[in-house]
């Protein structure tokens, strides 16, 4: 008579196992791939400008962001000193002593003292941005920080005395945006500086216990030689501008360790496990499936056979 074997259960089980190890694999994938927050430029190197020739030992370092509508121009601008445009949006016509050359987002350049100057925006749909620096005498203004054209607007303007500085400095514009839940490594600042706040809120905390925040259109520092971190206090992007002053060849920043005091927390942006801990990745959940899978298939491998049915 023929013979009829059904498969041994140990079979099928093992190919459970490898069902759910498979069906467990993408989910574990995805949450060890989710992003870190992280902070991203929106200037480049055309923004750093060296071997500047200071006003003198003590000046002002004075700073603005204006936004430009499609269409906007400025008056002409007579630079009493030199002056330095990055574009944060957008994109700028810059005019030179009757000479013209576009300006592309997250670029640079600088303007001579004794120029005429004349800012505006060819565009026909982008408000461009421009970020601004020029070291004046104490308590000086320059027309570039005033603009009062149609369509063109000041969003923040800064300023910050600077004393005992070296006669040749160099002028770096920086910028950068945060993600929510992003927090700068633990770092101190060497050179001179000043901060324009354009969205969001932006923290500074010291090893030292003292924290500080700031919103959109304010300005601040992080102050020189005092450890810590700067970090996105909100639960939006945020983002700031800001000039260093520095001696040439000097470290803008330095890392340091870590600290023996507890600093403020970063803020709580619902993305980490649960403090409690009861929530439970799915990689880890599938795992322990499988392993009862596997388990109740290791008892069925070692217990009694039945016999072949014979018909």
């Amino acid at each position: 008579m023929e013979t009829q074997r059904r498969p041994p259960l140990v079979k099928r089980l093992l190919g459970l196992a490898a069902l759910a190890l498979i069906a467990a694999l993408p989910l574990g994938t995805v949450a060890a791939q989710a992003p870190a927050p992280k902070a991203t430029p929106l200037l480049g190197a055309s923004s750093s400008f060296k071997g500047v020739t200071a006003p003198g030992p003590t000046f002002d370092l004075v700073e603005s962001v204006l936004d430009f509508s499609p269409g906007a121009t400025s008056h002409v601008i007579e630079t009493g000193t030199a002056h330095y445009l990055s574009v944060l949006d957008g994109e700028l016509t810059v005019g030179v002593d009757g000479e013209s050359q576009v300006v592309a987002q997250a670029k640079g350049i600088s303007v001579p003292a004794g120029a005429k100057l004349v800012l505006s925006n060819a565009g026909t749909v982008q408000t461009a941005r421009l970020f601004v620096t020029t070291l004046l005498a104490v308590g000086a203004v320059s027309d570039v920080h005033l603009l009062s054209a149609a369509g063109v607007k000041l969003f923040v303007t800064g300023r910050r005395t600077m004393s005992n500085a070296p006669a040749v400095v160099d002028v770096i514009q920086n910028a950068a945006a945060y993600d929510v839940g992003y927090r700068t490594p633990n770092h101190v600042m060497n050179e001179f500086h000043l901060m324009v706040h354009l969205t969001g809120q932006t923290g500074y905390a010291y090893l030292d216990g003292a924290a500080e925040s700031y919103g959109a259109g304010s300005q601040a520092v992080m102050y020189e030689g005092r450890p810590g971190w700067m970090r996105n206090d909100g639960q939006t992007v945020t983002a700031t501008a800001w000039t260093w002053v520095a001696n040439p060849g000097k470290p803008l920043s330095s890392g340091v360790p870590a600290a023996t005091t507890t600093a403020p927390a970063p803020p709580n942006t619902g993305t980490g496990v649960a403090e409690d801990h009861s929530g439970v990745p799915a990689a880890l959940a599938a795992t322990g499936l499988i392993l009862i899978v596997l388990g109740a298939s290791a008892f069925a491998a070692v217990g009694p056979r039945r016999a072949p049915r014979v018909r």
